[in-house]
């Protein structure tokens, strides 16, 4: 704060000083600010995009984004001389770091080349994908060559230096055991899982002992009412009734779409099964869940 009773002379000087020690390294479009790199020239071609008009830039994904509670898109563009030389900054805002990570888990793959990057990020020569707390950053280039694979990553992470947020994945993905966990396998399905709408929030995992791969999934309710109405449901679709007295512990339901569904329900979450049949093998990682329950 410069002091009320300064003179214009020492106010300059303050000013002076202050450009000095901290330089000005952000440029801003709206609540988003883009950092500035040596040599490249910061541009702002793009509107900011709201749930309303997402449509007009990523028209094919947009429900997919919409899906995980996106909030806002902010882009900038980074030129060097003629501009053939760029880079596209696109920061995409979530309601939270769980939906950020939906949108982020949703688009990557175990085989991708992952960096230490916010939460997590990967990589190829032409961009870089990272997440940090509710956002999920894309920064992409039609450059090639050492010179543009090291300038984006000097992007990077100064992009991520300025976005604040968590840098650790969801607490949720701690259910899951890692014996015969495929890496960076996990996801966070927003809605619809299986087919169905009334099983959302749900997180997954794929598995993989011996030449059989797998899949487990949970969610979580905040009462035991949530997570009945779900198995309810699930017997409803697949029989038309439901068992009573419907209790908890495990269940085997046969889905017209999805075949049978090992169900194992305790208090406020249900987790299950997919494609595994192995019983012994079911039962063990099912009694480990339970332990961390």
């Amino acid at each position: 704060m410069i002091p009320k009773n300064s003179s214009s002379s020492d106010t300059g000087l303050f000013l002076l000083l202050l450009l000095f020690f901290f330089p000005a390294v952000l440029a801003a479009q709206d609540s988003i600010r883009f950092p500035e790199i040596k040599s490249y020239n910061l541009h702002f071609d793009y509107p900011v995009y709201h749930p309303g008009n997402l449509w007009d830039y990523i028209d094919g994904a947009a429900d997919n984004y919409l899906n995980y509670h996106f909030e806002e898109l902010h882009i900038a563009e980074y030129y060097k001389g003629n501009k053939k030389v760029f880079f596209k900054v696109e920061i995409y805002r979530h309601e939270s770091p769980l939906y950020a990570f939906g949108i982020y888990s949703s688009e990557r793959s175990p085989d991708y080349h992952f960096i230490n990057l916010g939460v997590q990020g990967f990589r190829e020569e032409s961009l870089i994908y990272f997440l940090k707390g509710p956002y999920y950053v894309k920064i992409i280039t039609l450059q090639e060559g050492k010179r543009a694979e090291r300038d984006i990553e000097v992007l990077a992470h100064k992009v991520e230096t300025i976005l604040a947020g968590t840098t650790r994945f969801p607490p949720e993905l701690e259910l899951f055991p890692e014996n015969n966990k495929i890496a960076n396998s996990e996801r966070f399905i927003a809605s619809d899982f299986l087919g169905h709408e009334f099983f959302d929030s749900v997180f997954t995992a794929q598995y993989k002992s011996g030449d059989v791969r797998f899949s487990m999934f949970f969610t979580r309710r905040s009462s035991t009412d949530g997570t009945k109405k779900i198995l309810e449901a699930f017997y409803k679709n697949a029989t038309g009734q439901v068992p009573r007295p419907l209790k908890e512990g495990d269940h085997i339901i046969k889905d017209g779409y999805n075949g049978n569904i090992y169900l194992i329900w305790q208090g406020d979450v249900i987790f299950g099964f997919r494609n595994l049949e192995d019983q012994s093998l079911m039962r063990h990682i099912a009694e480990e869940v339970l332990r961390k329950l």
